[in-house]
């Protein structure tokens, strides 16, 4: 399979654009390693991007893998991308309160701005995120084609930010004669969801767009025993996702590509607890107003009858969030701010296939990110303010050696530099090759790599006074975090491949950690001061005892320490635990069950910010639906079926069992 790839890529008699719709059908293969069926056999052919940069089959990669299709979408009724990820093992999802709710994602343990997110190959962070995690409450999974998650340090193909892993979100390509689909739903806390799209393709230009609209009631993100009496009121979302994609062959060697998001939400929130007779347990005025655009270019070029394939991408994002919060007494919190990022990068990826078992890629990339962040927050007479403007550059390259011998063993060895304009250089690298025992389908993979996290522009340059004459400013001596990982497993199929097994053990060290410190006049500032442990095992059983019927489970086991206190890292639970069960009684009708564990965990108390210990939860959810004929599909699902009550993080509450129904048509 692997030479019949580079042949796919070198092959001058094909043009480009073949070659591009014939990596596109990749969309829709499932190549998962938990919840999902594994590969049975032939599957193990299936293509994956994001692990090398290159389409590699799944059979050949040492990275832990997961892969989420828009058949598994469809069939279990994701709405968010959040819903998508919470049974893939390893990560665990952390929303605070229902939808629209900041919802941040910890990946093996690593912090929740560890994981690098990339949509149609942008990056996702926000540069005016004060520690750059990416908030996944806006993304919604309309329009998307596959996500893959690869987990462990990435950042020899990726810089920055990839230390627990990467997490790669692709829009549908167009394919066949013009086609639309449409759809709504509606159910519980007046949810009213619609969407609408178009895609198709002709012998030259391939296209899809989408546009999706969320509008829900939601519950309180307050739980009751915190409102102290007061009746829980609604905490509203909205939201307005356009997606676009579009290709062009130019020729048979050349081909553009385009994409581009943009969503505009609105959240209601409850940002501050009564307590001494002061604040505002249900604030019902407070919001939350979000703008992101996400553009991206490129030019695919195929040179020497296919020897070289040059990539030159341009990507921009911009990002606006506006904090409004009016004043009902005069304890109560009076908030006016703004934060603006935009990142603008630019790359050169060469692949090189010059022998028949090494594809070397080589990549040169650039990029510079502005925040800028203005206005204040009054709580009851002490004001802060947001006084940050600040921006950097960081420069790097990159290569890797794709390596196959004799259809057994195969991997890949790299390294990449990056110069920052504040810290230096940083110097990563990564081994991970895989042994493939072709007689019993037996694999057994590992990986040594390292990684690292930038200090982010607010860390650095950042500046927040308030009136009592203290402030806090960034530090623009902090070093980058730093982490060795390495991890090793096997993958097994059994009882003539109706059975597959699989288990990693994974080890990693991050050092240099940045905490915010204080000195005796209350001015705070980072610095690199802490150091994580971090182990774990992650395992998979997939049974298909019949035709109709698939059983998939998978339990991930976590620890992660302080090194200088022994305390465990908040909100990394020891125990996390996800079982799928899919029945198609007819060809029409399948139903889906998914049910999600987590347990044994620390987190911080949202009214005392103490460490207290975490809510243990079990998620039930089912999902339905009936293909009416090739045009009608009715659907439904039942979220939370238990009605399970509980607190993701403290002090903010999941929503209530919901139920949702609708239809979906296509043109």
């Amino acid at each position: 399979m692997r030479n019949a790839v580079r042949h796919l890529n070198c092959t001058s008699g094909r043009s480009l654009r073949a070659v591009i719709s014939s990596l596109s059908i990749t969309g829709m293969i499932a190549t998962p390693v938990m919840a999902e069926p594994p590969p049975a056999a032939g599957e193990m052919d299936d293509l994956v991007v994001t692990a090398t940069r290159l389409a590699t089959p799944r059979g050949e990669l040492a990275s832990s893998v997961t892969v989420i299709t828009a058949a598994d979408i469809q069939r279990k009724q994701f709405r968010s991308v959040p819903q998508a990820l919470r049974s893939v093992p390893g990560l665990h999802v952390v929303q605070s309160g229902g939808p629209g709710q900041q919802t941040s994602v910890f990946m093996r343990g690593a912090n929740s701005n560890h994981t690098l997110v990339l949509i149609d190959g942008i990056e996702a962070s926000d540069p005016s995120s004060p520690n750059g995690a990416v908030d996944f409450s806006n993304l919604w999974l309309d329009n998307i084609e596959r996500i893959e998650v690869v987990r462990g340090p990435q950042s020899t193909l990726y810089g920055s930010d990839a230390i627990g892993g990467v997490i790669q979100i692709t829009t549908r390509r167009g394919a066949g004669k013009l086609h639309g689909a449409a759809k709504a739903e509606g159910g519980s806390d007046n949810t009213f969801n619609q969407q609408a799209s178009a895609a198709g393709a002709s012998k030259a230009v391939d296209y899809s767009f989408g546009i999706t609209h969320i509008d829900t009631d939601a519950d309180s993100v307050t739980p009751s025993r915190l409102r102290n009496g007061v009746p829980a009121e609604d905490d509203n979302y909205e939201n307005w996702t356009t997606s676009a994609r579009l290709g062009m062959a130019v020729s048979d060697t050349l081909a553009l590509n385009f994409s581009g998001r943009y969503i505009d939400s609105e959240s209601k929130l409850d940002p501050e607890l009564e307590s001494f007779g002061f604040g505002t347990t249900e604030d019902r005025d407070a919001r939350l107003d979000q703008t992101e655009y996400l553009l991206r270019g490129e030019a695919k070029a195929q040179l020497l009858d296919g020897l070289w394939e040059a990539t030159f991408s341009t990507s921009y994002t911009d990002f606006d969030r506006k904090n409004r919060n009016n004043r009902q007494s005069p304890s109560e919190t009076l908030t006016r701010t703004r934060f603006e990022g935009n990142k603008l990068k630019f790359e050169l990826k060469n692949d090189l296939y010059l022998t028949d078992s090494h594809t070397f890629t080589l990549g040169i990339e650039t990029e510079k990110e502005n925040m800028d962040s203005g206005g204040f927050s009054d709580f009851g007479g002490f004001v802060v303010g947001e006084e940050s403007d600040a921006d950097a550059r960081n420069n790097a390259v990159y290569v890797q050696d794709q390596f196959s011998y004799g259809g057994r063993l195969f991997g890949t060895i790299g390294g990449r530099y990056d110069k920052h304009d504040d810290f230096g250089s940083e110097v990563t690298y990564r081994f991970a090759p895989v042994y493939v025992h072709r007689e019993t389908g037996t694999r057994i993979k590992g990986s040594i790599a390292t990684g690292f996290k930038a200090p982010t522009l607010f860390q650095t340059d950042g500046f927040t006074p308030n009136n009592f004459g203290s402030f806090y400013r960034g530090n623009p001596n902090l070093d980058p975090e730093e982490s060795f990982g390495w991890e090793a497993g096997f993958e097994q199929p059994l009882w003539e491949e109706r059975i597959h097994i699989g288990v990693t053990y994974f080890r990693s060290n991050i050092d240099d950690l940045m905490q915010v410190v204080f000195d005796p006049s209350f001015n705070s500032t980072y610095e690199n001061i802490d150091r994580a442990d971090i182990r774990g095992v992650e395992s998979f059983i997939h049974t298909q005892p019949l035709k109709s019927l698939s059983v998939n489970a998978n339990y991930t086991y976590t620890d992660a320490e302080d090194d200088r206190s022994g305390e465990k890292l908040l909100r990394r639970p020891k125990h996390k635990a996800d079982l799928d069960v899919q029945y198609q009684p007819t060809a029409k009708l399948s139903i889906n069950l998914s049910v999600n564990h987590v347990s044994d965990y620390n987190d911080i108390s949202r009214e005392t910010g103490a460490t207290v210990k975490g809510d243990d939860y079990t998620v039930l959810d089912i999902a339905a639906e009936y293909n009416i004929s090739k045009r009608w599909r009715v659907f439904g699902r039942v979220e939370n079926l238990t009605d399970e009550h509980y607190e993701p993080a403290d002090g903010f509450q999941a929503s209530d069992r919901g139920m949702i129904a609708g239809a979906e048509l296509k043109l």
